[in-house]
């Protein structure tokens, strides 16, 4: 081979390697593709969800003090179940079919086994996919989509389960009236109670009142014991009555006014019903 030829061999050999180095490059620079959300609905302008099971119905409201379970109680409702299924239109479809209308019912949306409204979006969940365990979701009655199957158990979950296990509002206490103390705030700002005893102690109880979770919130459908103690407490903006069910081996509080009831720890429950007994009595007496 002369040297003309040789060179002319290497300025292609040249030219082969920048061309497969830019291409190389100008692939790593390539956008990953943006999978599509299962729906462009803004979850923050959600403003009522509806969740349709076989046996029943839950409806929630936005209201300015945060969700409110309306149907089949109503009560205040669970800050995180919320957010997981308004979150539901972020979901990422992960894949999407156009099914005939007769061919649903092999993937359970013909009628499917949960529906949630979420305002006018209509989302049908269906079967499991048996390859990669994602869920069928037919949105609106368009196209199927598969997405993460994270939200099923939730949906399923009883519907006491969707109500706050916090017991009061968040409102300030101004009062407490317990079977044996009666606990109030001053003008000065500082706890009382009679009979008396350490402020302290009066604070200790107050905070117990207003941070108490219930372990387990149940529904009240019989009669109230007769001669039932009864609790009031006395909020900035509302007063809420408690029906003493029970205190040992759990406290059980009732809201007659949502017909719940809520099961505490025996040992919050003893915290909940009256100071430590310390404090002001004489040593003499």
């Amino acid at each position: 081979m002369t040297m003309r030829g040789m060179w002319r061999v290497i300025g292609v050999l040249f030219f082969l390697v920048a061309t497969l180095g830019g291409w190389i490059l100008w692939l790593q620079n390539i956008p990953e593709p943006i999978e599509p959300s299962l729906s462009d609905l803004d979850p923050q302008t959600i403003q009522n969800i509806v969740v349709e099971r076989p046996d029943d119905k839950m409806i929630f409201t936005r209201q300015t003090q945060g969700w409110i379970m309306t149907k089949p109680f109503r009560a205040r409702a669970d800050t995180y179940h919320i957010e997981q299924v308004t979150a539901l239109p972020r979901q990422t479809s992960h894949a999407r079919y156009q099914i005939d209308s007769n061919q649903l019912a092999q993937f359970e949306l013909s009628p499917p086994r949960i529906t949630v409204w979420l305002d006018d979006t209509e989302f049908r969940f269906g079967m499991q996919n048996p390859i990669d365990f994602r869920r069928y979701v037919q949105v609106n009655g368009g196209p199927v989509h598969l997405i993460d199957d994270t939200l099923m158990t939730l949906l399923n979950a009883p519907a006491t389960s969707w109500i706050d296990s916090k017991l009061l509002p968040p409102s300030a206490i101004q009062t407490l009236d317990l079977p044996d103390w009666h606990v109030s705030l001053s003008e000065k700002g500082a706890w009382t109670s009679k009979p008396e005893a350490d402020e302290k102690a009066l604070r200790e109880l107050v905070n117990a009142w207003r941070n108490a979770r219930a372990i387990q919130i149940s529904p009240f459908t019989g009669k109230v014991p007769p001669q039932s103690p009864v609790i009031k407490i006395q909020l900035e903006d509302a007063t809420i009555e408690l029906i003493l069910l029970q205190q040992e081996p759990e406290l059980i509080l009732l809201r007659p006014d949502l017909k719940l009831r809520y099961h505490f720890y025996g040992e919050i429950g003893r915290r909940l019903l009256g100071p430590k007994k310390a404090a002001v009595d004489s040593p003499d007496a």
